[in-house]
């Protein structure tokens, strides 16, 4: 059972995210290195999403798109 005081991965990501996104290089430490790397790429995958419509979309329609996005395949570095 995880404790509700103690932060996980995701928040961990979202606190740490524009300075983890700066980085040019990250040297990968293990596999929880290697989770991080691929959530700040799916969260700016994400904020690119929303930021590509033409105009502002409404939290609805957000949500439609993240909805959308989740359902592709990511591309993680390494992978064919």
């Amino acid at each position: 059972v995880a404790d509700p005081e103690q932060g996980d991965i995701i928040d961990e990501t979202l606190d740490l995210f524009r300075a983890n996104s700066l980085f040019c290089n990250f040297e990968i430490k293990g596999p929880a290195d290697r989770l991080l790397i691929i959530l700040i790429l799916y969260i700016s995958d994400c904020l690119a999403k929303i930021g590509s419509a033409r105009t502002v979309p409404t939290q609805i329609e957000a949500s439609k798109m993240l909805n959308t996005l989740s359902v592709d395949n990511l591309a993680i570095p390494g992978d064919a």
